[in-house]
């Protein structure tokens, strides 16, 4: 898998599984789980999921670049000295 396809799993799964226990949190501090809880936990999953893989490639460019950067400046340290 290329490394924005992996970028965009990891944060799929990772909003999901946020977005998840935050909804069952939510279901269990309103009075326990209930039947009538299961469609707007599905619902949150789903859009934790669609943010995660939105947001999981930006934060890969960010987290590239600046492991980039630091060996650029270790780098130059390292000649310098």
């Amino acid at each position: 898998m290329k490394v924005t396809g992996r970028w965009t799993a990891n944060g799929a799964a990772f909003g999901g599984g946020l977005f998840l226990a935050m909804s069952l949190y939510r279901s269990l501090a309103g009075g326990g789980l209930e039947w009538s809880h299961l469609n707007p936990m599905a619902v949150m999953t789903v859009i934790g999921a669609t943010v995660g893989a939105l947001v999981g490639p930006l934060i890969g460019a960010i987290a590239y670049r600046r492991r980039a950067v630091r060996a650029v400046q270790n780098q130059t340290n390292r000649e310098s000295t």
